[in-house]
């Protein structure tokens, strides 16, 4: 049996204490970035949503609990600036823990992997908020506003999400104890 040395477990919270807090700042940046006009260009007159593929890349990397923390974190600074209620925070809660999970039981944490969850959750948070805010108000020209507005920001947030997991990937790999494992 062997003893490890404190300064060691010390040197290991202090890293996971960085990559938390770095992670938080990214949360807390990238809300600011998406929901301030005129901050990030825009495609066609479309933001991109970029705190869900962040969220997505933190929660395969911290895995369930985290995410949701991270998610819930990422969701009330979002629901702060949008209308309908908690709706982005409950979101981002259950694509935190639901990634977290996939990557802690059945998935692989890579690129491919994370661009699959991302266009996933892109596609259901954009789907989900299409038809909970026009669909069942049952305003006219919802599909029209689906493939002119949600269909664009999806591709558009789809595109930006290689960049969003690589800068994740780095703040992991920077500041993890066994970062040759990721």
């Amino acid at each position: 049996m062997t003893i490890q040395p404190i300064r060691s477990d010390r040197v290991s919270k202090k890293k996971l204490f960085i990559r938390r807090f770095l992670l938080a700042l990214a949360i807390l940046v990238f809300a600011v970035v998406q929901n301030t006009d005129g901050l990030f260009p825009t495609f066609f007159g479309t933001r991109a949503l970029i705190l869900i593929p962040l969220v997505t890349a933190t929660a395969m990397y911290e895995r369930d609990i985290s995410g949701i923390l991270f998610g819930l974190f990422a969701g009330a600074l979002w629901d702060i600036t949008a209308d309908g209620g908690s709706f982005n925070a409950v979101f981002l809660v259950m694509a935190g823990y639901t990634c977290g999970t996939l990557i802690n039981t059945i998935m692989r944490n890579n690129f491919v992997t994370h661009l699959l969850l991302s266009a996933v959750s892109v596609v259901i948070y954009n789907l989900g908020y299409w038809i909970f805010h026009f669909i069942v108000p049952g305003l006219d020209k919802s599909f029209f506003i689906l493939m002119r507005f949600y269909f664009v920001s999806s591709l558009y947030t789809i595109i930006l999400s290689p960049l969003i997991f690589f800068f994740v990937r780095w703040i992991e790999n920077h500041y993890r104890e066994n970062s040759f494992a990721l």
